[in-house]
């Protein structure tokens, strides 16, 4: 009986082992030929073999990249699925090819997916060098999010993108959590993260430092939160640009909190393109927000025209009204601390300052900051360093 007892033990411990490691649940690239010593289309292919087998596996299941340095061409992990939550755990380094610069196109696409975590404290590096010396639009996005239902992307490193380090395309129900982005200060349109035609998305507890937006929000953006991120060196947390393009849709519902933005170009932006077709971005909320050294800390620019690619004649048609910045505190190291500077066609309205503290950095500057508005109707509430120059 008791020789009995622990056979019946053996073959339920042997069970579960088989149910464990014999059901698929987990895929190792490693295992489908991927190898650091491996080429850059070597192991795209194992990357993508894993991937597939994942993709058909009925339930929870996920690919794992192991410790070490994997070089790594461009790949596309597309959808649909089987049913089931599908996680990538990016243990080790992956490195894409330094010489590949083609437009419009992303180094690691997720396409038409639905319930994906990417997660593994490891790191992506793009290898933006070459490219940012190009000075190109549209340079390749290392992580893109594209048809994406219920997507997160948590504890990683993602560093020198070509372009975008991750843009969030046509999707919903994203979180994007405890991620660190870097790039040189001078490095061209590599923004943190840029959010588009998207809904449901949340960022929070991020550190980005790169050579543009730390995170941009652009057209067709509803509900989104941007929570708890480290922001500097580059161009601050902006909505925009917006109106560029024909038919864009609407902004809405976004929310910018509990912030720290340093060593940046600008702060807390809204930027509209002139002689744009009719849109609008509303319900937009900036609050508890902490700036040190940075140049004009609150701007909304709707004569936006970058490289002269615009008419300034043609004012902007981007409508912007319900447009709350909420404690605001900190330094500016240009005189122009608060500039709302508003369409003349269509003036910005119900626009709130609600506790502004702005110092100059220097305190030996010539000129105190200061408050230019134009073409903007709004409410000023609190303290207001510097004097507000709202009308009611």
């Amino acid at each position: 009986m008791a020789l009995q007892k622990v056979v019946n033990v053996c073959l339920f411990v042997l069970t579960m082992a088989v149910g464990t490691l014999g059901s698929g649940h987990h895929f190792d690239v490693t295992e489908y030929s991927a190898s650091p010593k491996g080429s850059f289309d070597s192991n795209k292919m194992a990357f993508l073999d894993a991937w597939q087998a994942m993709c058909g596996f009925n339930g929870n299941a996920t690919l794992i990249v192991p410790t070490g340095t994997f070089q790594v061409a461009p790949l596309i992990f597309a959808g649909p699925c089987k049913p089931g939550q599908h996680k990538l755990k990016f243990l080790g380094t992956l490195v894409a090819p330094s010489d590949w610069d083609k437009e419009h196109e992303a180094w690691i696409e997720f396409r038409e997916l639905n319930d994906i975590v990417i997660e593994g404290g490891g790191v992506l590096d793009g290898q933006g060098a070459n490219a940012w010396s190009q000075k190109k639009k549209n340079m390749p996005i290392s992580v893109h999010f594209m048809k994406v239902n219920k997507g997160r992307i948590t504890n990683l490193s993602i560093k020198d993108s070509k372009g975008f380090h991750i843009a969030i395309h046509q999707s919903d129900n994203v979180v994007i959590r405890a991620i660190t982005i870097t790039a040189p200060f001078d490095s061209p349109n590599t923004d943190g993260i840029h959010i588009s035609g998207s809904s449901h998305v949340r960022i929070t507890g991020l550190t980005i430092g790169t050579g543009d937006d730390c995170v941009s929000i652009g057209p067709g953006s509803y509900n989104i939160t941007v929570a708890n991120v480290h922001c500097g060196p580059g161009h601050g947390i902006s909505i925009g640009s917006l109106g560029k393009y024909q038919d864009e849709d609407n902004v809405a519902h976004i929310k910018v909190k509990n912030c720290t933005i340093a060593g940046t170009t600008n702060g807390l932006r809204i930027k509209t393109w002139p002689g744009s077709t009719a849109s609008e971005a509303f319900n937009i909320t900036f609050e508890n927000i902490k700036l040190d050294n940075v140049s004009r800390p609150i701007i909304i620019d709707q004569d936006y025209c970058p490289n002269n690619q615009c008419n300034p004649n043609e004012p902007s048609r981007v409508k912007l009204y319900d447009i709350i910045f909420k404690h605001i505190q900190g330094t500016s190291n240009t005189q122009d601390a608060v500039t709302l500077k508003c369409s003349k066609l269509v003036p910005c309205r119900d626009v709130r300052l609600i506790d502004i503290n702005l110092k100059p950095l220097f305190s030996s500057l010539v000129h105190s900051i200061d408050s230019f508005c134009s073409n903007v109707l709004g409410l000023a509430l609190g303290i207001q360093k510097p004097n507000p120059c709202l009308q009611h």
